[in-house]
């Protein structure tokens, strides 16, 4: 059960420990996987943590299996993360077009 917490959250882009925990109360799809069982953040993090190096092979399975039967196509994929604070209106930003 604590595995599949894990799985579903990351192949949907869930992948902080309260946020999975969060998901898992509030939204059903996340409710289905877990069936309904809650735990709190800290037993998600220390599951992750103690069972590290077993998860990364299973996850590399999993796309392996996801792979073959064709439901995913493995490419380069980078996050960077970086968060820009931006202050602009319609206003004052313009278009390729209104500049000329």
């Amino acid at each position: 059960m604590m595995t599949a917490r894990l799985l579903y959250p990351y192949g949907q882009g869930v992948c902080v420990s309260r946020r999975i925990v969060k998901a898992c109360e509030e939204r059903m799809e996340f409710m289905t996987v877990t069936a309904i069982h809650t735990r709190s953040f800290r037993t998600v993090s220390d599951f992750r943590t103690q069972l590290r190096q077993m998860l990364r092979g299973l996850f590399v399975q999993v796309l392996q299996l996801c792979r073959r039967a064709a439901l995913v196509k493995l490419r380069h994929v980078a996050l960077d993360g970086t968060k820009v604070r931006v202050n602009a209106s319609e206003h004052k930003s313009m278009s390729y077009a209104r500049m000329k």
